[in-house]
């Protein structure tokens, strides 16, 4: 390939090779995969992940994602499985066995350590007549199909490692949704990095206590401003004679104020605040709440819980704890 055209039109074909495999194995998936999706979702200990070579670099990510959606699971070495770490499995596991073949020689010693403890596997593979299908209690079984490119890269586990990626994701996500996962969940365990920002519920960035700006409803104009100063939150809380209500008076409402009486003297809180302000729950996550604000254009938010007011949130506070 000399030409920038030609370098373009093979990566083109690598991919629409794999999306070609890929159709294949969502036209192909039987019930098998839902009875795989009914064992690990009633396995009580762990979710093993075994393979060798490139299969078990994807079923590594596949394990990632089993963890971070809550399914405890790990992955075992197979070159190292008959050097004393076949011990790690448990009766009350279940192994997820990845071979292209389903003939790899690493893995006919945990074929045989599942089967003597009762330990329920189940096989991925694209060979019906493999030992991994024979010792396999559900077996999902994609079609054969070309791996990408020409000739040349026949060998190269190509479209076949695709296809157990998505295999993989489409048993994480599954049982999850069985399990009705919420996506909460996904950010406690994700607490770092852009994903956990993102999935940070508002109640971890609450501003309550001493740090709340208060004002008596009958307090007279001046003392709101001094409050709304002292706490640079741009606004003051209005407690009502219900406790439980709460009023608000912003700077814009201030503002507004001082373009409409002539006179100040006589301006108590409760003539300019604004009644039923915006609540949200304690739980939304911090992007929502951020779309919330941009929505109705404003730069504070009161937070409750059960009904209860929590403490509030400001839009700069929001902005600083996702872009620092």
């Amino acid at each position: 390939m000399k030409s920038e055209k030609q370098i373009l039109n093979f990566g083109k074909k690598i991919i629409k090779e794999e999306i070609i495999a890929l159709n294949k194995i969502q036209k192909h998936l039987g019930l098998n995969f839902a009875k795989a999706v009914n064992i690990i979702n009633n396995t009580k200990g762990n979710i093993v992940f075994t393979g060798v070579g490139k299969s078990k670099l994807i079923l590594e990510k596949t394990c990632g994602t089993f963890s971070s959606l809550g399914i405890p699971s790990y992955v075992l070495d197979a070159n190292q499985a008959s050097h004393g770490s076949l011990g790690n499995l448990q009766k009350n596991d279940t192994l997820v066995i990845a071979s292209n073949s389903g003939n790899t020689s690493e893995l006919i010693s945990i074929f045989k350590f599942a089967k003597k403890y009762k330990i329920k596997i189940i096989g991925i593979s694209s060979n019906s007549k493999s030992q991994l299908y024979k010792y396999s209690d559900i077996n999902i079984v994609y079609p054969k199909i070309k791996e990408a490119g020409d000739k040349n890269f026949s060998l190269v586990p190509t479209s076949s490692t695709t296809i157990l990626t998505c295999i993989g994701d489409a048993l994480a996500l599954t049982v999850a949704k069985k399990r009705n996962f919420k996506i909460s969940k996904f950010g406690e365990h994700h607490p770092h990095g852009s994903i956990g920002k993102s999935l940070t519920p508002i109640k971890d960035l609450l501003i309550t206590g001493k740090q709340i700006p208060y004002v008596d409803a009958n307090a007279q104009f001046s003392k709101v401003l001094s409050t709304i100063s002292s706490k640079r939150l741009g606004c003051a809380l209005v407690k009502e004679k219900n406790k439980n209500k709460l009023s608000i008076i912003t700077d814009g409402d201030t503002s507004r104020a001082a373009s409409k009486f002539k006179s100040l003297e006589n301006i108590k809180a409760k003539n300019i605040m604004t009644k039923n302000p915006t609540f949200i729950d304690e739980n939304m996550l911090a992007p929502e709440a951020l779309a919330v604000m941009n929505k109705k254009r404003i730069t504070i938010l009161l937070v409750k819980s059960k009904g209860k007011f929590k403490g509030l949130v400001s839009i700069h506070s929001i902005l600083e704890f996702l872009v620092k």
